[in-house]
């Protein structure tokens, strides 16, 4: 028995007039405007498109009109009734359109002169971030501070990429400037305790202190003296070590002698065992002695040093006039054998004392360099007048000959010195003076020849005097930018030998 509750007919389907109308708006879109009179057919028909005729080409279809480039007739796009399209630049940024390699090798080398600029990078724009994230080297730079936290996080940020690691009592806070912290044997000992388990990674090691504190030495390189694999510096390319006012004799073996990639040391107020495994590839040095040893034995000492160094092609070498508590003195000096650089190419000689050091003497006239290119005379202490033992030390230190760049500085000046060295050296092509209060002093060689007499003319004709007075108004001609004195050769006699041999 069927249920009361069922129809029993069907309800007629009703259509409101909206939905008629949204239904004939939706129609008309594809056909064009709707007609004035929606009832009216032949109104509906003069909209159409007209049929082709049997002899007429066909008409080539016309897509519907894209998106960007509707009208405001168009009522189906209702977003662009109500909002202008959006305007765009036919051309971005030029620093965009720089390849990504480019853009992070300019971010590295940045980087390299101020810690911070990783930071500001990567707060420019979201391009600059995801390359700043990218870019493992460029986050490598660890200058310790006591913001431990930050310092982490770039060693994670980079990666596997080796680490420049540095201390120093001067640091740049995110505004830029220079900032002074106080480095006692606690605070070294907590910045090395992050640094250290990454030893493997170092690829730079800079550590410089410029205030006296006791035992810092030790808090500095704990962890650098350990014996093991742990140890081993195997990616260290660049040692700073620089403490002027240190006070420990003890003498230091770092890395557990392993580091085949060391190539630049800078040391100042420290001794270290000189071992042909960490130091025997070494290309640069720059050498402050730890004055703990003076005399033959600072000049053994030295020597030994080179002696392991053989491949040196720039060497700077000073010894400090101010002394510390001394070793007791080694059994009868002897005078160490002379020693071959034959790579060298390059030798600062650095004078901080009124006069110079009888250890400087000795050792350089104990070294042969028949490669020595550059020479450069450097008085730190900028005296106005020559030292006292001046044609001592050129007595003992004979010149090379293969010599072509010689630069005097201050108290290494010397006018009745000068022009000898021009005798003595023929291959020189470029001669610079620095004097006290005075403009540099530059003479260009190039063009000279030999003449009868000890006496040296250039291609005009002119012979070099004795500089007695100060440099005036530059010349026109390129061979002779220095201060001198012109004289035509004939009313010259002959002129005494150089007094350097």
């Amino acid at each position: 028995m069927p249920s009361s509750l069922r129809r029993t007919r069907r309800r007629a389907l009703n259509i409101s007039r909206s939905f008629v109308k949204s239904l004939k708006s939706h129609f008309y879109f594809l056909f064009g405007k709707a007609p004035a009179s929606s009832n009216s057919r032949s109104a509906y028909r003069s909209q159409c498109p007209p049929l082709n005729a049997p002899n007429e080409p066909p008409v080539a279809y016309q897509p519907p009109p894209v998106p960007g480039t509707m009208t405001r007739q168009t009522i189906g796009r209702q977003r662009q009734l109500r909002r202008r399209p959006v305007p765009t630049y036919p051309t971005s940024h030029f620093i965009h359109r720089l390849p990504v390699e480019i853009l992070s090798h300019v971010f590295v080398l940045g980087s390299e002169d101020d810690v911070m600029l990783p930071v500001v990078i990567s707060h420019v724009c979201s391009s600059w971030r995801t390359i700043a994230f990218r870019t493992p080297a460029l986050w490598r730079r660890i200058t310790l501070t006591p913001r431990m936290d930050m310092w982490r996080e770039r060693m994670q940020r980079a990666r596997a990429c080796s680490l420049d690691i540095s201390i120093s009592p001067w640091v740049k806070n995110g505004s830029g400037n220079s900032k002074r912290q106080y480095l006692d044997i606690h605070t070294v000992q907590w910045y090395m305790h992050l640094v250290v388990p990454y030893i493997h990674r170092w690829r730079s090691l800079e550590i410089q202190f410029d205030d006296y504190s006791p035992y810092l030495w030790n808090a500095a390189l704990f962890g650098c003296c350990s014996r093991g694999n742990k140890s081993q510096a195997l990616m260290l390319e660049e040692l700073s070590l620089s403490y002027p006012h240190n006070d420990e004799m003890k003498e230091f073996s770092l890395f557990s002698g392993c580091a085949p990639r060391l190539r630049r040391v800078t040391l100042e107020g420290i001794r270290l065992t000189w071992l042909p495994s960490l130091f025997g590839n070494l290309t640069y040095l720059d050498y402050t002695h730890h004055a703990f040893t003076w005399g033959h034995d600072a000049v053994n000492e030295v020597l030994n040093m080179l002696q392991v160094s053989s491949r040196l092609t720039e060497l700077h070498v000073l010894f400090p006039l101010k002394r510390v508590n001394s070793l007791p003195p080694s059994a009868p000096p002897q005078t160490g054998q002379r020693i071959t650089l034959r790579q060298l190419t390059h030798l600062h000689i650095r004078v901080d004392s009124a006069g110079i050091p009888l250890e400087l003497a000795h050792l350089l006239s104990l070294v042969h360099t028949p490669s020595l290119i550059s020479l450069r005379f450097i008085d730190l202490s900028k005296r106005q007048h020559s030292f006292p033992n001046l044609s001592s030390f050129f007595q003992l230190y004979s010149l090379p000959r293969t010599l072509r760049i010689v630069r005097i500085e201050h108290g290494w000046y010397d006018q009745h010195l000068i022009f000898p060295l021009l005798y003595t050296l023929p291959n020189v092509r470029h001669l610079v003076v620095r004097r006290p209060y005075a403009p540099d002093l530059f003479y260009d060689l190039i063009s000279r020849r030999w003449k009868a007499g000890n006496r040296i003319e250039d291609t005009y004709g002119y012979s070099y005097l004795n500089v007695e007075s100060p440099p005036g108004p530059s010349h026109s001609h390129s061979h002779a930018s220095s201060a001198r004195r012109k004289t035509r050769s004939s009313r010259h006699g002959s002129r005494r030998q150089g007094t350097v041999h």
